[in-house]
Protein backbone atom coordinates (compact mmCIF):
# COMPACT_ATOMS: atom_id res chain seq x y z
CA UNK A 1 0.00 0.00 0.00
CA UNK A 2 1.30 3.46 -0.92
CA UNK A 3 0.01 5.85 1.74
CA UNK A 4 0.15 9.60 1.70
CA UNK A 5 0.42 10.76 5.30
CA UNK A 6 -1.27 14.11 4.72
CA UNK A 7 -4.79 13.22 3.56
CA UNK A 8 -7.62 15.78 3.38
CA UNK A 9 -10.11 14.19 5.81
CA UNK A 10 -8.00 11.94 8.04
CA UNK A 11 -4.35 11.40 8.89
CA UNK A 12 -2.62 8.71 6.87
CA UNK A 13 -1.16 7.50 10.18
CA UNK A 14 -4.71 6.85 11.42
CA UNK A 15 -5.47 4.84 8.28
CA UNK A 16 -2.27 2.83 8.77
CA UNK A 17 -3.24 2.13 12.38
CA UNK A 18 -6.63 0.82 11.22
CA UNK A 19 -4.96 -1.36 8.57
CA UNK A 20 -2.48 -2.81 11.07
CA UNK A 21 -5.26 -3.58 13.58
CA UNK A 22 -7.25 -5.60 11.00
CA UNK A 23 -6.21 -9.25 10.62
CA UNK A 24 -7.09 -9.13 6.91
CA UNK A 25 -4.68 -6.25 6.16
CA UNK A 26 -2.06 -6.14 8.92
CA UNK A 27 0.54 -8.13 6.96
CA UNK A 28 0.36 -5.88 3.88
CA UNK A 29 3.43 -3.63 3.71
CA UNK A 30 2.72 0.10 3.86
CA UNK A 31 5.05 2.58 2.17
CA UNK A 32 4.61 6.16 3.35
CA UNK A 33 4.89 8.74 0.59
CA UNK A 34 4.94 12.15 2.18
CA UNK A 35 6.07 15.74 2.06
CA UNK A 36 6.97 15.47 5.76
CA UNK A 37 10.75 15.55 5.70
CA UNK A 38 11.64 17.29 8.95
CA UNK A 39 13.95 15.74 11.50
CA UNK A 40 12.07 12.99 13.32
CA UNK A 41 9.31 12.60 10.71
CA UNK A 42 10.65 9.33 9.30
CA UNK A 43 11.00 7.80 12.76
CA UNK A 44 7.49 8.94 13.78
CA UNK A 45 5.99 7.58 10.56
CA UNK A 46 7.81 4.23 10.81
CA UNK A 47 6.69 3.91 14.44
CA UNK A 48 3.17 4.48 13.13
CA UNK A 49 3.35 1.17 11.25
CA UNK A 50 5.00 1.91 7.90
CA UNK A 51 7.56 -0.51 6.57
CA UNK A 52 9.17 2.17 4.40
CA UNK A 53 9.28 5.95 4.06
CA UNK A 54 9.73 8.00 0.90
CA UNK A 55 9.79 11.78 1.11
CA UNK A 56 8.70 14.11 -1.68
CA UNK A 57 10.00 15.10 -4.12
CA UNK A 58 10.34 11.45 -5.01
CA UNK A 59 13.45 9.92 -6.50
CA UNK A 60 12.06 7.63 -9.21
CA UNK A 61 14.83 5.05 -8.80
CA UNK A 62 14.43 4.92 -5.00
CA UNK A 63 10.65 4.69 -5.37
CA UNK A 64 10.89 1.79 -7.83
CA UNK A 65 13.48 -0.03 -5.71
CA UNK A 66 11.31 0.30 -2.61
CA UNK A 67 8.13 -0.86 -4.33
CA UNK A 68 9.93 -3.81 -5.94
CA UNK A 69 11.37 -4.83 -2.57
CA UNK A 70 7.98 -4.92 -0.88
CA UNK A 71 6.05 -6.27 -3.88
CA UNK A 72 7.83 -9.57 -3.38
CA UNK A 73 6.72 -9.68 0.26
CA UNK A 74 3.01 -10.18 -0.48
Amino acid sequence: ILMDIQLPEVSGLDVIKWLKEDDATKAIPVIAVTAFAMKGDEERIREGGCEAYISKPISVSMFLDTVRHFAGAV
